[in-house]
């Protein structure tokens, strides 16, 4: 599995659940600032395959100077370049084309819930969970038509609000035509946490998606194969 060195694009928090965190204002520094930032992380990545570099914190595709973040990446010697996003602005016209050809090719979706209804009401926003799809079906039609190889990861951050609907949204993320899924660590999950990741794994497998879960998170020992320290793809 590939490492990589994670930048946030901002101060803020990623999309997470409203009703365990409530959200962050973002701000967002210069792209010239965070490119000293990147360049320090490039030199400093010790780890084969790489230099690998991940835009993360709070939304990426809210910086306004996105494209020249992503072009501090590359001109810094990164290999591998990824977003990591709530997936809803790639569903605008250009912007699934517009990352690809700037040298993106690892894209990480953060999702609360498959189900829409569930998914909106957890990140607080009519639309997204719809909108989400949309982007990720856009980078890979647009990858598609450009011949480009590229990866697409699933990131799920696990409470008590969104635990039992696990299983459908590895399913969902299958017919989506991800290439993983990742188990990260939300609020105070419920003694039902084990068996809920346990059956999340087995729906991966079953439907060719594999899933992976942070080391924090209580996946029973049976399944400890699908844990993964730090941040992978």
């Amino acid at each position: 599995m590939l490492e990589f060195a994670r930048i946030a694009v901002g101060d803020g928090a990623p999309l997470g659940c409203i009703s365990c965190e409530q959200p962050s204002v973002a701000s967002y520094p210069p792209a010239s600032e965070l490119g000293r930032a990147i360049a320090e992380a490039v030199s400093e990545f010790s780890r084969i395959p790489g230099p690998n570099v991940c835009l993360t914190g709070p939304e990426p595709f809210e910086h306004p100077e996105l494209p020249a973040l992503v072009a501090a990446c590359v001109q810094a010697g990164a290999q591998r370049v990824a977003l990591e996003t709530d997936g809803a602005a790639l569903c605008v016209p250009g912007n699934a084309s517009g990352v690809l050809s700037a040298g993106v090719r690892h894209l990480h979706v953060r999702l609360l819930a498959a189900e829409e209804a569930l998914g909106d009401r957890l990140g607080g926003r009519p639309g997204r969970t719809r909108d989400a799809s949309a982007g990720v079906n856009a980078f890979l039609s647009a990858a598609a038509s450009a011949d480009l190889t590229v990866a697409v990861t699933a990131v799920v951050p696990v409470c008590r609000h969104n635990l039992t609907s696990l299983p459908d949204t590895v399913s969902r993320c299958a017919e989506l035509k991800m290439h993983a899924i990742r188990l990260l660590p939300g609020a105070d999950l419920p003694s039902s946490a084990p068996a809920v990741l346990a059956a999340a794994c087995d729906t991966g497998m079953v439907n060719g998606l594999w899933v992976e879960a942070d080391t924090s998170l209580p996946l029973p020992v049976t399944h400890r194969m699908h844990v993964v320290e730090g941040h992978c793809d």
